[in-house]
């Protein structure tokens, strides 16, 4: 399954629209990135990593997934 780009982009755009009604400036910093990391972890996370290949033993394939 490939990253899904769509659930990122929104993520993303519903933490600019919280972050826009911050009223301390320098604590919505810190609070931006952390969250902007947990974005990027979830989005990371939303794929699967398929393996082929071959070995002395013969061809090989597999499936992993990102944790």
């Amino acid at each position: 399954m490939p990253l899904n780009d769509e659930l990122f982009i929104q993520e993303v755009i519903s933490l600019q629209d919280e972050m826009i009604k911050s009223e301390n400036y320098n604590e919505s910093k810190r609070l931006y990135a952390e969250k902007l990391v947990a974005c990027i972890k979830k989005y990371l996370t939303s794929a699967t990593v398929q393996i082929t290949g071959s070995s002395s033993q013969g061809p090989f394939t597999g499936v992993g997934k990102i944790e």
